[in-house]
């Protein structure tokens, strides 16, 4: 896993020192971390654009690994940048609508995904999750009532995640 080329991509006010993202990257000096993004405020705009940026500067394409509102920029990163981008692998992404988004705003990814969704997220009700799900064209891991899956919701190193990741690499 140290080779795989990945970049983590956390989300709305970064991911603090117990999330699962921190946890990896600590476990997995190699990959690669979103750091340069204005973590208190949410714009699609902005956060894809840094998103972009990083995976500019990267000679072979990256694996993104993304939780939050980092799954929406790199939904919008992968749609602007789709060479640089190898795959899609989307924790507890939010309702766009929370951030005055609308659906269409955010096509369907074109590469390999995976989304990953608790069917409790305070971020994304479970009938939005399937619309959603839908209209990328994913088919959602529902992983039963874990909340944000963050910290927060007591995912600290969340080796379950890991194993999913791992299987989403292999699958590829």
């Amino acid at each position: 896993m140290q080779q795989v080329p990945i970049l983590l991509v956390p989300g709305y006010q970064d991911s603090g020192p117990d999330h699962w993202q921190t946890r990896w990257h600590a476990a997995h000096p190699g990959w690669l971390r979103v750091h340069d993004q204005d973590w208190h405020t949410p714009d699609l705009t902005l956060w894809s654009q840094v998103l972009c940026r990083h995976l500019a500067q990267s000679p072979v394409p990256l694996h993104l690994v993304a939780h939050s509102f980092g799954c929406l920029s790199s939904l919008q990163a992968a749609r602007q940048l789709p060479d640089k981008v190898a795959s899609l692998f989307l924790v507890a992404p939010p309702d766009p609508a929370h951030f005055a988004l609308s659906d269409e705003s955010l096509s369907a990814p074109t590469h390999p995904t995976s989304l990953l969704l608790s069917d409790n997220d305070p971020w994304l009700a479970p009938a939005r999750a399937a619309s959603l799900a839908a209209r990328w064209q994913v088919t959602p891991q529902q992983l039963g009532s874990l909340g944000h899956i963050n910290a927060d919701s007591g995912h600290g190193h969340w080796p379950e995640g890991l194993a999913r990741l791992k299987a989403h690499l292999r699958r590829l």
